[in-house]
C-alpha cells in the first residue's frame, strides 16, 4: 500500500521543519510531497535542510503564488500518476496533528474521502481568535445551507482513497484557491455520490505567520459558492 502525504507551503519557515520531522518520526515509511508557491521567508532553505537529512521528501517549487487549490489538484494528479493508493493532505502551519494520520487512514479503508472535522469535538477551536473562528463558522453554515454539504467543507486535513476514486473524479473542479475545498466536496458528492466519513480533530491557534485568506480570496470563494448554488438549483429541475 503506497501512501503520500501532501503539504502546500507559502512562507511556513517557522513550522515546516518541525512538522515534517514529526511526520517522518511517526510514519517513516510514508512519502511526502511539498508544493511551494515561491516562499520568500526561508521555507525553501528549511526544506533543503530536511532533504540533506535524507527525509523522504519531494519538493516542487512553483514560480509564483498559484493558489492552494491548484496545489491540491497538482498533488492529487501526482499521486495518481505515481500509483499511490492514498493521499493525505494537510496544512503546513502545524495546525494539523500528524498523530491523526493513522485515524484518517483507518477510516479511509472503507470510504472514498475522510475529512478531519473541527465541528465534531467540543471546543476544537477554543484557541482561535474571534474573527477567524467566526469566519470559519460562517463558511461552514453557508456551504451547508446553500450547497447541502453537511461536512467541514473548508478543512484541508483529508485522506483520499485513490483505489476507490479515479483521476477523472477531479476533472470538473475549477477552483484554484480556498474555494477548492468546498467545490471538491460538491463535485465529488453531487456528481458522483462518493462515500465520505469525518473524524474529529482539534486545531490550536496559529503560532507562526498569518492566515493566507484575504478579502480578494473570500470574494472569489463567494463567486464560486453562487455558481455552485445555481448549478445545484438547475440540477433539481
Amino acid at each position: 500500500m503506497r501512501i503520500l502525504i501532501f503539504i502546500p507551503t507559502l512562507n511556513e519557515a517557522g513550522t515546516i521543519s518541525e512538522l515534517l520531522t514529526l511526520i517522518n518520526k511517526l510514519h517513516p515509511t510514508l512519502d511526502i510531497l511539498v508544493v511551494d508557491d515561491n516562499s520568500n521567508d526561508g521555507t525553501l532553505h528549511e526544506l533543503q535542510q530536511l532533504k540533506l537529512r535524507e527525509l523522504p521528501i519531494k519538493i516542487v517549487v512553483r514560480e509564483s503564488k498559484m493558489g492552494v487549490g491548484s496545489a491540491h489538484l497538482f498533488a492529487i494528479n501526482y499521486a495518481f500518476d505515481n500509483d499511490y493508493n492514498f493521499i493525505i493532505t494537510m496544512d503546513g502551519d502545524g495546525a494539523h496533528n500528524p498523530e491523526s494520520i493513522k485515524n484518517l487512514l483507518s477510516f479511509a479503508q472503507n470510504n472514498d474521502l475522510v475529512i478531519g472535522s473541527r465541528y465534531l469535538q467540543k471546543n476544537s477551536l477554543i484557541e482561535w481568535n474571534v474573527f477567524r473562528k467566526s469566519l470559519t463558522h460562517i463558511i461552514h453554515l453557508v456551504t451547508w445551507k446553500f450547497l447541502g454539504l453537511n461536512y467541514d467543507n473548508s478543512s484541508a486535513f483529508r485522506c483520499y482513497n485513490l483505489i476507490r476514486l479515479t483521476k477523472q473524479s477531479f476533472d470538473k473542479i475549477n477552483s484554484s484557491g480556498y474555494d477548492f475545498f468546498f467545490e471538491s466536496i460538491f463535485v465529488l458528492t453531487k456528481k458522483q455520490r462518493i462515500k465520505i466519513a469525518q473524524i474529529p480533530i482539534y486545531l490550536p491557534a496559529r503560532t507562526y505567520g498569518n492566515s493566507k485568506l484575504n478579502i480578494k480570496l473570500a470574494l472569489i470563494a463567494l463567486k464560486t459558492l453562487v455558481r455552485l448554488f445555481f448549478a445545484r438549483v438547475i440540477s433539481r429541475k
